[in-house]
């Protein structure tokens, strides 16, 4: 498996399935700003109240590859394991991203368990080894990367934004920017002013 990150939000996501393993997969895309498209003759009903909320669509049938061929991206779900296997395979045929929740060998795609702190994301994944092991390793991870990461990922932005126009010698650009991930930015948010006060005063913006 190769980790890579995919802007989905313009892309049509489909889940085939509608039960309690399908409503987590929707918490999880709802999170990034996805509205999936759920294929299922019935719901859980926290999903048909997210239908009902217009955070999702909802199609009433069982699914068939007519459901999945326009899909950038399609998460098997059902409580049909033929279904999923038959899908499976007509989508990696296809060419889609496809995530088998029950056996990732026939899909060709994994969602790991993430961490998010504003802009810092961290997936952790064991290769459908043990889910549950990835998501006990984020719970370790997110006392390591508290919610201080979030405003300190803001200041990194800026700070590098501003050295990417500003600074045109690449040594210098350098310096500037393994400076900024020193520790004492990230827990002291004066440290922060200082620093751009004086990146302002060295490279001032004409």
């Amino acid at each position: 498996m190769f980790p890579i990150m995919i802007d989905l939000s313009d892309q049509k996501v489909v889940i085939a399935g509608g039960g309690s393993i399908a409503f987590h997969k929707v918490e999880n895309l709802l999170r990034f700003g996805i509205r999936p498209h759920i294929v299922s003759p019935k719901c859980h009903p926290a999903i048909e109240q997210l239908a009902a909320d217009g955070k999702i669509f909802i199609h009433r049938k069982k699914v068939e590859w007519t459901d999945l061929e326009d899909a950038f991206l399609i998460m098997l779900v059902t409580d049909d394991k033929e279904v999923n296997a038959q899908m499976a395979k007509l989508a990696v045929l296809h060419g889609k991203l496809v995530v088998h929740a029950e056996h990732n060998d026939l899909g060709n795609a994994q969602i790991p368990a993430v961490l998010i702190r504003g802009k810092l994301m961290i997936s952790v994944s064991t290769g459908g080894a043990s889910p549950t092991l990835s998501t006990k390793i984020r719970n370790q991870l997110e006392h390591e990367f508290d919610e201080r990461y979030e405003d300190y990922l803001d200041f990194l932005f800026d700070a590098r934004q501003y050295i990417k126009s500003h600074i045109h010698d690449r040594p210098e650009r350098r310096i500037w920017l393994k400076k900024a991930v020193e520790t004492r930015y990230l827990e002291y948010p004066e440290e922060r002013e200082y620093y751009m006060t004086e990146l302002f005063s060295r490279y001032p913006a004409f």
